[in-house]
């Protein structure tokens, strides 16, 4: 049996993986307009760490013509349960008429351990105006400050998926989304990668991730590992008999190992024919 110290450079690198997995959600791109949207995603992702198993994602999306919500759950538990994590989240909003996401409110809940926590905010004209952190951020001497102005035209993290998916003419790994969680100001930028061939004769666009910090985050060598990892990608997989693609799969690599979020399944209920699409592994 390995025995990891719980101050391990591994453990904080599998920190940073299984933290990465679990904010990540599914949000269906659409077509203008935007009641072609999706009224209902329910899927399910298996979490995996260098291969196994270690846990499981699950992501609920309702979507009108004006409204959307999107909650998520998961749970991670690794090296033995050395180090456990769970986490959900929600958040509820409209959709302007630029098909748009304007959220109102947004919450998370997270358990790392013996620790947890919850994030509150809600939104107005797409700024948070009530913020509320337990337990407090820490001040950090390295700590690049947060300002009033970083926080303008962010998006939460799950209204953000929505940009990152939003059909608007471009291809699906040209993207880049601001997003504020309650604590950090950061980018996340798509760019293109290579084509993949799933099963069935399908192609998939597969994207580079890329996590940008602009405000809030500590200015460390942890926060510099992850804005320099050029080797996270996600694969795009198109709906069948739809201009829709939907996250199929993400890899994560790091220096200790691996993580991925692998699909199970995924039913899709389309807005305008009310038929349902079941995509699997």
């Amino acid at each position: 049996m390995e025995i990891v110290s719980v101050n391990s450079p591994r453990l904080k690198q599998c920190k940073f993986v299984s933290a990465a997995l679990l904010v990540l959600v599914l949000a269906p791109r659409a077509a203008v307009p935007a009641e072609t949207w999706p009224s209902a995603v329910r899927a399910h992702y298996s979490l995996r760490y260098n291969g196994l198993e270690v846990g499981r994602l699950d992501i609920n999306s309702t979507t009108s013509a004006t409204t959307y919500s999107l909650s998520g759950s998961a749970k991670v538990s690794v090296f033995f349960g050395v180090f456990k994590m769970s986490g959900s989240s929600n958040v509820s909003g409209s959709i302007d008429e630029g098909e748009t996401p304007s959220p109102v409110n947004y919450g998370f809940d997270w358990r790392q351990n013996n620790k947890f926590g919850t994030i509150r905010m809600a939104f107005k004209d797409h700024v948070p105006t009530e913020i509320a952190v337990k337990p407090p951020s820490k001040m950090k001497p390295d700590l690049v400050p947060l300002m009033p102005a970083h926080k303008v035209g962010a998006y939460d993290p799950l209204s953000a998926i929505l940009m990152l998916t939003k059909a608007d003419g471009r291809p699906p790994c040209d993207r880049r989304v601001a997003i504020f969680d309650g604590k950090q100001r950061y980018d996340i930028v798509l760019t293109p990668k290579r084509l993949m061939r799933l099963p069935g004769s399908q192609t998939a666009h597969v994207c580079r991730i890329m996590y940008e910090p602009v405000a809030g985050h500590r200015n460390n060598e942890d926060t510099r590992a992850y804005a320099t990892n050029r080797d996270a990608e996600v694969v795009m997989r198109p709906i069948p008999g739809s201009q829709m693609v939907i996250p199929y799969a993400v890899t994560i690599p790091s220096t200790w190992g691996t993580g991925s979020m692998v699909t199970e399944r995924i039913d899709i209920v389309t807005a305008g024919q009310q038929r349902t699409i079941a995509l699997t592994d």
